[in-house]
This record gives structure tokens, sequence and C-alpha cells, in this order.
């Protein structure tokens, strides 16, 4: 239901995965026309910088985005059942803590390899961090209806 502030978590959720995704990760100090590492444009980043390795990663933060959008357009949908939603949010929660891990591990190897380059990290970089705040937030208002449900449910 969309009056309900599970959904608005969620809704947010949805818009900074899009914006991890659209947004620099990791940015190169030395200015050249392929300077940030764009999830939405890995491909032109790595075939740029011949040589270097890490794609595989590029492609599982991909594969993992897509978990995401998909588990969360999934979780809020799932509104009547309350469990479900809370357990589709413990998962999405650990693909966004991958997200992260496998992010600081992409942008480090990518720091060892490219020694010319000042590697920094980007903003999109801290929006898995963010989204996974409001996970947290809409699996607590989850719990709260599902209790609530269960007291109304007691009196009778």
């Amino acid at each position: 239901m969309l009056q309900r502030i599970q959904t608005v978590y969620l809704f947010l959720v949805f818009v900074f995965a899009i914006l991890f995704v659209m947004l620099p990760i990791a940015n190169l100090v030395p200015e050249d026309p392929f300077v940030s590492l764009q999830l939405s444009k890995y491909p032109v980043f790595f075939d740029a910088h011949e040589g270097l390795t890490g794609r595989w990663m590029a492609l599982l933060l991909v594969i993992l985005f897509f978990m995401a959008i998909l588990l969360t357009i999934a979780t809020s949908f799932y509104y009547r059942k309350r469990l479900v939603q809370i357990k589709l949010g413990k998962y999405n929660m650990l693909i966004h803590a991958a997200m992260i891990l496998v992010s600081f591990f992409m942008i480090d190897s990518i720091r060892t390899q490219l020694e010319q380059y000042e590697v920094s990290y980007g903003p999109g970089l801290f929006f898995p961090i963010i989204s996974l705040l409001f996970i947290l937030l809409a699996n607590r208002a989850i719990r709260k209806d599902e209790n609530l449900v269960r007291a109304a449910d007691r009196i009778r």
C-alpha cells in the first residue's frame, strides 16, 4: 500500500540504487576522458585502461544491483504478507552489504593496478550505505505493523 511509511522507505531504496548505478563510484585524479568509474559504463572504463583486471567485480556489482532492485520491488508488493516482507528485507540488506564490500574491493584493486592515478571514492559509492539504512527503517516499520496486527488479533 502506498500510504504506509515502509513503502516510502522502499521507494527511496529504489531511487538510491538507481543513483548508485548512474553516479561514479570511483574517480581518477589525472584528467582524461575516462576519469570516473560508473557502474552503468563499466565496459568503457575497463576498455580505456587496457590490462586492468577486475571486470568480473563490476559485472558482479551489476548482478547484485538487479537483485537488489527486484527484491525492493517484490518487498513493496508483498504488503499483505508482512513476515515475507521482513525476510525479503533481510535478504535485501545482505545484498546491499555485498554490494558495498564488492565496491570497496574493486576500487582497492583498481587503486593497486593504476598506481599512476590517484583513485578516490565517488559519490555513488555511499548510496548503498544509505539504502541499507532505509531498508532497516522499512523492516522496523513492517515489524511494528505486524506487532500491531497481532495485538489486535489477541484482543478479538
